[in-house]
């Protein structure tokens, strides 16, 4: 059922709840008026007749008088009078006026009720004449009821009916803007642009589509970093494989070709019988495994550093910065953390966001120092990387800023929070995340492929 139209119905209850209570009052008021009206026209009728009969001393004829008094209530539209002898026999009787639209039987039945009758006392000199009676006759009053009833009624009906009609077609219009915003709701889900409502209207519904326009904007601009973060994924893929293609060529390529010349001289020196010279070759050839091996190890450990974690959340951060010392030996890195652990999921975005800022850092910053610290407040884990370099302008727009980026959705989804911001000092960069402290059930979890989809 359409909001519309349960606002009509339950409105149409409410009038006819109110028509049902309009003629419950309208019924008891006429009871009233009833009783009144008769009442009132039989004690007039008997003051009538009591009057008519009191001047005994002017009264030659009894019976004629008699007859004279009955014929005065002739036309009464409220009472009857009517002679009765001793034995019970009606001897004349008055004629009430009859309605010209008399009301209908159960109408009647309704609200008449019992007749009044009251016997008027006569003189002495009626003694032998009959018995004067007054009778109430409700029919007239009830056809006046009747007729009052049904006019107010029909009006109440008419106004009702005007009332439900004008309600309807203004709910219907007040709600109008609610079909709109559902439309615009369903193009949210079948469009990819969804243009904004206009700001008009009640103020309620202003509001309304202003929030609409609102989460609208930000789902477009949800969008548009959506796709920017599939292309900077999409490029750090293709960077990462090139570094990885550029290491296997320069760093395991040439100790491969070494191995191979050192194990075709092993033959030679078999042929030649040059025994002693084997001893060297062997050597050599362990020395370019065991770089190879250890190259590859660091190879493992940029692409997934899981099994590092496994170690431990400082191991992994230590190792890290080795590896950076190791091309970069001319910058000073610093590290400040106990041999601690936050939870799988935290450890694996602190070392994320570690590495991220280090990266930055190291090659759009130019620093000569830089100085991480991981520190437990007790209530959350700050996380800080700062660095003495040329500052954030140099790598705050173009692609790195999807790193940056990466990092902000990592922290959001531990509820945290991120800064970066040039130091006060005007020179570098300082990154700081906090993450509040959850236990391991009811920390967001993210899959090791999302902890890997914005590191660069």
């Amino acid at each position: 059922m359409s909001l519309k139209l349960e606002l009509i119905i339950s409105i149409a209850l409410a009038v006819v709840v109110t028509f049902l209570l309009a003629s419950v009052m309208l019924y008891l008021h006429a009871v009233d008026k009833i009783e009144t009206e008769t009442r009132a026209a039989l004690a007039v009728g008997a003051r009538i007749a009591t009057n008519a009969v009191d001047d005994v001393e002017e009264i030659t004829n009894p019976q004629r008088r008699l007859a004279l008094l009955v014929a005065d209530f002739d036309g009464d539209r409220h009472v009857r009078a009517s002679v009765w002898d001793s034995l019970g026999k009606l001897l004349m009787a008055s004629e009430v006026a009859v309605s010209d639209d008399p009301p209908p039987e159960w109408f009647f039945n309704l609200l008449a009720g019992k007749p009044r009758a009251v016997t008027v006392s006569l003189p002495s000199a009626f003694d032998g004449h009959g018995t004067l009676v007054l009778e109430t006759d409700p029919r007239n009053e009830v056809g006046e009821v009747w007729e009052d009833t049904a006019n107010t009624l029909w009006i109440i009906f008419v106004l009702c009916g005007s009332i439900v009609t004008l309600i309807s077609l203004i709910v219907g219009r007040a709600l109008r803007p609610l079909g709109r915003m559902a439309d615009a709701l369903k193009r949210i889900g079948s469009q990819s642009k969804v243009e904004r409502l206009d700001e008009r209207g009640p103020v309620e519904f202003v509001q309304v589509y202003r929030g609409f326009n609102q989460m609208v904007e930000r789902l477009s601009e949800a969008e548009a970093v959506n796709r920017r973060l599939q292309d900077q994924l999409l490029s750090v893929q293709e960077e990462e494989r090139a570094d990885v293609a550029r290491d296997l060529h320069d760093e395991i390529g040439p100790f491969l070709f070494a191995v191979d010349v050192d194990a075709a001289s092993i033959g030679t020196l078999l042929d030649e019988q040059r025994y002693e010279d084997i001893p060297v070759r062997v050597q050599s050839m362990r020395e370019a495994v065991g770089h190879m091996q250890g190259h590859v190890k660091s190879m493992l450990a940029r692409l997934r550093p899981a099994f590092l974690l496994d170690l431990g959340l400082a191991h992994a951060l230590d190792h890290l910065l080795n590896f950076w010392r190791g091309r970069h030996p001319d910058i000073v890195l610093e590290l400040e953390i106990e041999d601690t652990s936050f939870g799988e999921q935290l450890d694996g975005t602190i070392y994320r966001v570690v590495q991220e800022s280090l990266s930055n850092a190291i090659r759009h910053g130019k620093p000569s120092r830089v100085e991480i610290s991981v520190v437990d407040e007790g209530d959350g884990v700050r996380v800080l990387v700062s660095d003495d370099g040329r500052g954030l302008p140099d790598y705050s727009t173009g692609s790195n800023g999807f790193g940056i980026l990466g990092m902000k959705e990592r922290v959001s989804h531990h509820n945290g929070k991120l800064e970066v911001s040039n130091r006060t000092d005007g020179s570098g960069v300082i990154v700081s995340a906090w993450f509040p402290i959850e236990d391991e059930t009811s920390a967001m979890s993210l899959s090791p492929e999302a902890l890997e989809s914005s590191a660069s």
